[in-house]
């Protein structure tokens, strides 16, 4: 998983990700910006299931949910809950790709590790 941080006109942080991961970039970039505290939380619960202490979190945000265990990460946009399948024509597939994404809970840490000194 390959990731570039950088900043829009505005002076946000922006995260792109490479391709199959770009949802995480989006949930970096939009959920998380640079929010001090809630990169510090977020590295709290990773501490928390590493230790065993918890199992696994869910994270609703305004536009993503975060699901966190101790093997994986799991980004889905809250936008796939509707069903539009019964409305398109048979055999068409939609493009997803940027609507749910995954890694392993190490390589999602590592990334965050260094957003957090990107946006700092």
């Amino acid at each position: 998983m390959d990731y570039e941080f950088s900043y829009d006109f505005l002076g946000q942080p922006i995260a792109q990700f490479s391709m199959g991961h770009e949802t995480i970039g989006r949930w970096f970039s939009e959920e998380l910006c640079g929010n001090q505290y809630r990169i510090a939380e977020l590295l709290n619960i990773i501490e928390q299931i590493e230790q065993r202490c918890i199992s696994q979190r869910r994270i609703i945000g305004s536009e993503f949910e975060l699901h966190i265990n101790k093997e994986d990460v799991e980004i889905f946009a809250q936008a796939l809950d509707f069903d539009v399948d019964e409305d398109l024509p048979e055999d068409t597939n939609l493009y997803d790709e940027e609507s749910h994404s995954g890694c392993g809970l190490p390589d999602f840490k590592q990334a965050l590790l260094s957003w957090k000194t990107f946006v700092s």
